[in-house]
């Protein structure tokens, strides 16, 4: 009865259903299983991770690594989230001072706050204008250098189809091929999109009207690049007028 059947039970083994007299009643241990469940879930929702708002954009002034969010648990049940430098708290090969992370997000949206209420929107919408007219003229020098390349990689191949088949040639149609590899990638996300500028004073006053609690972290995202830690003083950049912005934590 006791025969091993592949993690399943025996077909040929005897149950005696209430052979041995239960410790407690089938309605206590019903109800017992009930609250072990209900605070299982409690706990699991008590434990959730926290929102770090500045995740991958801050710095480290020290040694250039990237600051983690991390949350320490008090003996009494506090928690304290903070921002720590992963070559510290990784290799400890620096020892940049941790940041609340209550401080610096609550200073660097003041900070982008203060920037989308009290900026001009009609100068940021000409330096970005500006930014987006020259990234077109190198999306047109890029066309160039690919239409030469295909035409440089047809003439390889026939120069090889009729009969000139050297390594050198080889090893350039492999280059070219490379190369147009990589222009053909950059290209592929780089389509036409139409912007003007009062799409772009439109956005902006759209953006400083929704600087809530459920829009800040796409806000952050949209207009901060880096925020640089030295200490107990970063700096903020982002956007095309948003540069170099300090503030102390």
């Amino acid at each position: 009865m006791g025969k091993w059947a592949g993690g399943k039970k025996n077909p040929d083994a005897v149950v005696i259903k209430d052979a041995i007299p239960a410790i407690i009643d089938i309605s206590t241990w019903e109800r017992v299983q009930k609250r072990m469940k209900d605070n299982k879930k409690k706990n699991a929702t008590n434990t959730a991770k926290n929102t770090y708002l500045l995740t991958g954009l801050i710095e480290c002034g020290k040694c250039g690594g990237t600051f983690t969010g991390k949350t320490n648990t008090s003996g009494k049940g506090y928690q304290t989230r903070y921002y720590v430098c992963n070559n510290k708290y990784r290799i400890r090969t620096c020892d940049a001072k941790n940041i609340n992370a209550d401080d610096i997000e609550t200073s660097v949206v003041s900070g982008l706050r203060d920037y989308l209420l009290n900026s001009d929107f009609g100068e940021i919408a000409d330096n970005v204008m500006t930014a987006y007219e020259q990234s077109k003229g190198g999306k047109i020098t890029e066309k160039k250098e690919l239409d030469k390349l295909r035409t440089e990689l047809q003439n390889c191949v026939k120069a090889i189809r009729s009969g000139l088949d050297i390594p050198e040639l080889h090893n350039e149609v492999l280059q070219i091929r490379t190369r147009i590899a990589e222009l053909e990638e950059a290209l592929s996300w780089t389509e036409d999109i139409v912007i003007t500028r009062d799409m772009i004073i439109n956005q902006l006053q759209k953006d400083a009207e929704q600087l809530d609690d459920e829009s800040v972290q796409r806000l952050i995202k949209s207009y901060i690049t880096k925020i640089y830690a030295h200490g107990d003083r970063v700096n903020i950049t982002g956007g095309v007028n948003m540069v170099d912005c300090g503030s102390r934590i």
